[in-house]
């Protein structure tokens, strides 16, 4: 049986990577000719603080600190053995000692000589359009990166071929060791999405609503949303509401929330633009379902989780206008240029202004597109 592994940080706050993993082991576990081959291994540096996570009941966890927390010193010794040797010196004996064939979803090389193949994830290439969200080593290294995955991973995994052109700045990578795949996430059946009198109680809902479903990171841009409720609010007797939900830290602009949060205020916005806080999965899937449309207002993605979700539930989505946006085909969308918070307002007018119908089916295609992406994933695997 191939031993598969993934790896997830607990204090890891990126938690749309964190659903991506999560999403393609269950996908794996669940897939009758798959989990029969295929062992999926967890390794977390704190079995305590996943346990929040829904954790298919067949994956074996592994807690070991050390493939997070490794020395500099061997941190630096492994790169050097990885570029000299094909494989790493400390890390090794880690991934043989767990008899690991793939680690996955990683931004770890193992060599080509190593008893593990490594499939390296590059979620996006962000730092080559704004620069100004990263510091220069950040850059630097990231690059130094990419160059040693492209000779030193099997294989390097991408979500969007708009990705893949990003890539092809930095280096050129042979066909063989590039794989492009989109993930697809399965969602909740509409039983087991919350009523809407439950979320009205816990989150003093109002029935017509829009959501943004996005963490509060500089880059994705919720601030055009605050300035087009601002205009709409001079200008317009329409009483539109916007909830958001999310992870409030930003490492790179720790006062990002902050300042969003004082603009709300100062344009006493507080009852048009609300925060929910850090929310269970069940009720953001419940609140997208019951929105009048998602945005996701990001000036960057590699791939867009909450644009996968609405799409599942045929739900109308307003997009900015950017590549991987338009590479995703949503259906029902409605594309505003990232910073043009006028013609966004009247999106948001429009769109409330029509009436609510709420899908009675999860989209059609949505099966097909799962199987689809997990097995093109596992082909990876020999």
């Amino acid at each position: 049986m191939i031993r598969l592994a993934f790896l997830i940080h607990s204090n890891k706050t990126w938690i749309g990577g964190i659903n991506v993993i999560l999403n393609l082991i269950n996908l794996i576990s669940n897939t009758e000719n798959l989990k029969k081959r295929i062992k999926i291994i967890l390794i977390t540096d704190s079995r305590k603080k996943i346990s929040k996570f829904k954790i298919n009941e067949k994956v074996e966890i592994i807690e070991n600190s050390e493939f997070f927390d490794q020395n500099i010193f061997f941190k630096i010794l492994d790169k050097l053995s990885l570029i000299l040797l094909g494989k790493t010196i400390f890390l090794e004996k880690l991934l043989i000692k767990y008899k690991l064939n793939y680690i996955s979803h990683t931004n770890i090389a193992t060599g080509n000589k190593s008893f593990t193949k490594s499939i390296v994830w590059i979620p996006d290439f962000q730092f080559l359009y704004f620069p100004q969200f990263f510091s220069f080593t950040y850059r630097i290294i990231k690059k130094i990166n990419i160059l040693i995955y492209k000779n030193h991973a099997y294989k390097i995994l991408l979500s969007s071929k708009t990705s893949a052109k990003d890539l092809n700045k930095i280096c050129k990578i042979k066909k063989q060791n590039l794989v492009i795949n989109s993930f697809i996430f399965d969602v909740p059946s509409l039983k087991k999405i919350k009523k809407k009198e439950y979320l009205k109680k816990k989150y003093n809902l109002n029935d017509k609503f829009f959501y943004v479903p996005n963490q509060y990171w500089i880059h994705k841009n919720h601030k055009i949303v605050i300035k087009a409720l601002n205009h709409i609010k001079k200008n317009s007797k329409k009483q539109i509401i916007v909830y958001s939900s999310g992870d409030r830290k930003d490492y790179r602009y720790k006062d990002n929330f902050k300042n969003l949060m004082n603009l709300v205020k100062k344009n006493k916005l507080n009852d048009n633009y609300i925060y929910l806080g850090l929310i269970p999965f069940i009720d953001v899937m419940s609140l997208i379902y019951y929105s009048t449309a998602v945005i996701n207002p990001s000036l960057f993605e590699g791939w867009s989780s909450s644009v996968e979700q609405a799409k599942a539930y045929n739900k109308k989505i307003i997009l900015s206008d950017i590549s991987v946006h338009r590479e995703q085909k949503p259906k029902n969308s409605f594309f505003f240029k990232p910073k043009d918070f006028l013609y966004l307002s009247n999106i948001l007018i429009k769109l409330n202004s029509s009436n609510q119908i709420l899908s009675k089916k999860i989209n059609l295609d949505l099966k097909k597109n799962i199987n689809k992406y997990t097995y093109n994933y596992c082909k990876i695997i020999n």
